[in-house]
């Protein structure tokens, strides 16, 4: 137990970092996170990224392009969903990156799982 202490003590900041930016985005309010609606977004991107990628090696753009769809998603949801105005993303806030910090670990970890599921159920 001592071991994972040790890897937790320098994991701890950054998922503290991360979990700061997720909990000022759309998903949170300031205390709070949607977890439902999050883990339903992610997880239909993810899949659909999952199943268009070819190969592995493919890991990284599709991470970056999952981002950007779910960065556009929550931009347009709200004008869809509730007749709400456009809003421009606060990109010069530094929450935001964190959030998209968060995005991007999360589709790497998630499209990784997904590709090796997608590769053992669907063999070549």
């Amino acid at each position: 137990m001592e071991f994972i202490d040790q890897i937790w003590a320098y994991i701890e900041p950054v998922w503290a970092w991360l979990m700061a930016g997720l909990q000022y985005s759309t998903h949170g309010d300031g205390g709070s996170i949607n977890w439902i609606f999050l883990g339903v977004q992610m997880g239909v991107i993810g899949l659909v990224m999952a199943l268009l990628m070819q190969e592995y090696a493919a890991i990284l753009i599709f991470t970056v392009m999952a981002a950007i769809v779910h960065v556009i998603v929550d931009v347009v949801l709200p004008m869809v969903r509730d007749g709400a105005a456009f809003s421009i993303p606060p990109v010069t806030d530094m929450l935001y990156w964190q959030y998209i910090a968060f995005l991007g670990a999360a589709y790497l970890v998630g499209l990784t799982v997904l590709f090796i599921i997608k590769a053992i159920v669907m063999p070549r």
